[in-house]
């Protein structure tokens, strides 16, 4: 049997082992709507061929696992077999050993049966909800399976979650589904999220990026420069925030920028706003090896005719709500704009302008479109939006 479709129900029974699912490769199973019930057998010691079944579902129908009273079964490794990651609705408990933590309705009340929690399932919501000291008992919690909303508190930060890493949640395939959702909170003013990495947030559907929340929290709300990079890649609802005034912690260089003129070469990292403009034709070797500007990019009034010293020019970072990201303007000589490696990371609509260069920098809307694309930009070419 390498298919099955519909439930796989084993209860109340003496079985010592379930190797009679055990194949040389994989066993597909379409389990909705029964999902997998393991429940109450006395004798069972060995559900190893469990790791080797994938559960084929889709993001609306999503199978429900259960391993529950099973006396003598050490379940410990299951939640996170290979075939199990993007499983969410799962519950193993009252085993010999268990995994993750379903997590039902947390409230202040019973926050100290999380303590030793390092996988939460079916998400996360702290809701209406004043700071208490049994909110570390949340603080072994590395990865949580589902979405999450934490709003109408008087949290200052989430420093509680310390060891959170991932969040793995669920659009219901619907695009604008919010997956880590933070609003109403108004004394808030860090995340504190010390374990954000490159892959915190992420969604079942592997090609979707996931949508992420900041709302309503206090004025002086700021995200850490590491933190935006661990969210380069994050849809934002809202992005209320601006940037700490600590500068990211790391070995590669940094460089505040006044002018081309005086910056140094080889930086790696440039906190300020970018600015080309007459006279720093002789200094832009300076910005070949630069991979993140958190700032805006302007090139203005130059006799440049190409910006390749910029191709390896990974990430802008701009959280300025209402101007342009990047401004490319009145560069007579410009015969080509291209910026092969860029991500925009903005609080704004992404908008870039560029206006007054060579005639037919874009020689037609679809070179306009292309370029507006790649970047993931709204463009505006000589006053006209890319399709005009």
């Amino acid at each position: 049997m390498y298919t099955l479709k519909g439930g796989l129900r084993i209860e109340n029974t003496t079985l010592r082992s379930l190797s009679f699912l055990q194949l040389d490769g994989t066993l597909y199973f379409h389990c909705f709507p029964f999902g997998t019930r393991i429940v109450n057998n006395t004798e069972l010691v060995d559900a190893e061929s469990l790791e080797n079944i994938y559960h084929v579902s889709n993001s609306s129908h999503e199978c429900t696992m259960e391993i529950l009273d099973n006396a003598k079964l050490d379940a410990s490794r299951l939640c996170e077999s290979q075939f199990y990651t993007s499983v969410q609705r799962i519950e193993v408990m009252d085993n010999e050993k268990d995994c993750g933590c379903p997590s039902g309705k947390i409230t202040a009340r019973n926050l100290s049966d999380f303590k030793n929690c390092i996988g939460l399932f079916d998400g996360l919501v702290l809701t209406n909800m004043s700071y208490n000291s049994n909110l570390k008992s949340l603080a072994k919690i590395a990865n949580i399976r589902g979405n999450v909303e934490i709003a109408y508190t008087n949290f200052k930060d989430l420093s509680f979650l310390k060891s959170l890493s991932k969040i793995r949640g669920n659009t219901f395939e619907d695009l604008e589904t919010v997956i880590l959702d933070i609003h109403d909170n108004p004394k808030m003013k860090r995340l504190g999220l010390d374990s954000m990495s490159g892959s915190f947030l992420d969604t079942l559907e592997q090609d979707w990026a996931p949508t992420m929340n900041l709302e309503n929290l206090h004025p002086d709300f700021c995200i850490t420069y590491q933190e935006a990079t661990s969210l380069s890649y994050v849809r934002f609802k809202n992005l209320e925030a601006k940037f700490c005034e600590t500068e990211w912690k790391t070995e590669m260089k940094s460089c505040k920028f006044k002018s081309l003129r005086e910056l140094e070469s080889d930086c790696i990292i440039i906190y300020g706003n970018v600015l080309i403009t007459s006279g720093d034709e002789e200094y832009v070797e300076k910005l070949e090896d630069t991979l993140y500007i958190f700032g805006s990019l302007t090139i203005q009034n130059t006799e440049l005719e190409y910006i390749r010293f910029l191709k390896t020019l990974g990430w802008i970072y701009f959280l300025h709500e209402t101007l342009p990201v990047i401004h490319i303007t009145n560069n007579k000589d410009l015969k080509k704009v291209g910026l092969p490696s860029l991500t925009i990371f903005a609080r704004g609509k992404k908008d870039v302008v560029i206006e007054g260069n060579a005639p037919n920098l874009f020689r037609a809307s679809i070179s306009c479109l292309a370029f507006q694309s790649k970047i993931g930009a709204n463009v505006t070419y000589n006053g006209r939006n890319c399709r005009e």
